[in-house]
């Protein structure tokens, strides 16, 4: 719901290409101080609800506002970043220029901008990289490169379109503790990842989309709208789903005849599945 803390307000959002509809009547917020994942199958119209908000594209019909700008103009007061889907970083400057480079860009003030840039490197662990040329880094390095151009003077919106794609777990986890430093110091995320266990970890709120939304809410509240929960026993049964007045009973006949037994909830990904099918991608 719209309230004084929301910083991204999106309502009866359109985008065709030709007559292909990708984006269906969208309605969205975003709020200072909160990640917000936007997730759905591989063509589902996540970038190209993301290229919008940034002002890459135009819509059809609706309105976008970031801070009660359109897009083309909170993009130009600097109040937001991005790190696109297949974004690279410039090879030719060192790590430390590069993002002293973007923040500049953002418009920020000469006086802030070493300490930013000192901040957001050491946020994503590439101190011991600050004078490195970015050609010389691994994939995952210059992954980091960019989001930490984009945290950098916590912008107020910051939008990362699948981030952690194709980097290892190390650097994948400083990128989320960037991420969490962002939303922690006042800035809103909006996130896309084909990772559901990272949308689970990092997000306050979920908007699953198939061109249009399909389902939203913090992600214990949708885990809460399957109605099972799964139990797995040594005793030869396997893994049963059933619902929770159903488990207390088989709970108690697991521990009478001392069967040892796990108790799993629903996750973000079950969600996932039961919305669009088994089909597509989820990680």
């Amino acid at each position: 719901m719209k309230s004084r803390d929301t910083i991204v307000w999106i309502e009866g959002l359109w985008k065709s290409f030709g007559s292909l509809v990708v984006n269906e009547d969208i309605n969205i917020y975003i709020n200072y101080g909160e990640v917000v994942s936007v997730l759905g199958p591989n063509g589902a119209g996540k970038t190209t609800l993301l290229r919008q908000v940034y002002g890459e594209l135009r819509s059809d019909k609706g309105e976008i506002f970031i801070m009660g700008m359109s897009p083309g103009k909170a993009r130009g007061s600097g109040v937001m970043s991005v790190v696109p889907q297949e974004a690279m970083p410039f090879h030719l400057l060192r790590v430390a220029e590069h993002i002293e480079m973007l923040v500049r860009l953002r418009g920020m003030s000469k006086g802030m901008i070493r300490q930013c840039v000192d901040e957001a490197i050491d946020i994503v662990g590439l101190g011991d990289y600050r004078n490195s040329l970015i050609y010389d880094l691994s994939g995952g390095m210059k992954r980091l490169v960019l989001v930490a151009s984009a945290i950098a003077c916590r912008p107020r919106l910051i939008i990362l379109d699948e981030p952690t794609v194709g980097i290892d777990a190390q650097n994948r986890r400083r990128i989320w503790e960037a991420i969490r430093g962002a939303r922690d110091g006042g800035s809103a995320v909006i996130l896309t990842t084909h990772y559901l266990h990272e949308a689970e970890e990092l997000s306050d709120r979920v908007y699953l989309m198939n061109r249009r939304i399909l389902m939203d809410g913090p992600p214990g509240e949708l885990r809460r709208r399957l109605p099972w929960v799964e139990i797995r026993s040594d005793d030869g049964a396997g893994s049963i789903r059933v619902s929770w007045d159903e488990a207390v009973n088989v709970i108690n006949d697991l521990v009478r005849r001392r069967v040892r037994f796990e108790v799993r909830e629903p996750s973000l990904e079950d969600v996932f599945i039961e919305v669009f099918g088994d089909g597509h991608e989820a990680e």
